[in-house]
């Protein structure tokens, strides 16, 4: 179980490149730190670029933005498949968990993900 920011997955980048979409994540899995990317669908690169342009601080243009997952989520009520996740927002000293939407789709990924102790499951996504 992640449970300190250090330990969180962090979410880095929703890119788009030749119509395919893709997000790129950063954790710890045992002690070597990995970035891996992984194609999503349409729809969560639109979220996770809300998510990752997020600005809630005043300190805006100052330092860089961080945003980790915080592996706390529940259902959406109103669409069956998305569910509301936690995501910790870090400039600076400041930082605040606040909730985004997700496909449940996108969360079991970063859920299995985040259950790894290997990378040799994740060793083709390691970039």
């Amino acid at each position: 179980m992640r449970d300190n920011k250090d330990n969180m997955i962090e979410l880095l980048e929703a890119s788009k490149v030749d119509n395919v979409f893709s997000s790129l994540i950063r954790l710890k899995i045992n002690v070597e730190t990995l970035n891996l990317r992984f194609g999503i669908d349409s729809d969560d690169y639109g979220r996770l670029k809300r998510i990752l342009e997020f600005r809630p601080y005043e300190n805006t243009g100052v330092a860089q933005y961080q945003y980790y997952f915080s592996l706390s989520y529940h259902n959406d009520p109103d669409n069956s498949e998305l569910a509301f996740i936690s995501v910790r927002v870090e400039q600076l000293k400041k930082h605040k968990q606040y909730e985004f939407s997700l496909s449940k789709k996108y969360i079991s990924n970063l859920i299995w993900i985040n259950n790894l102790t290997d990378k040799k499951e994740v060793e083709q996504l390691i970039v």
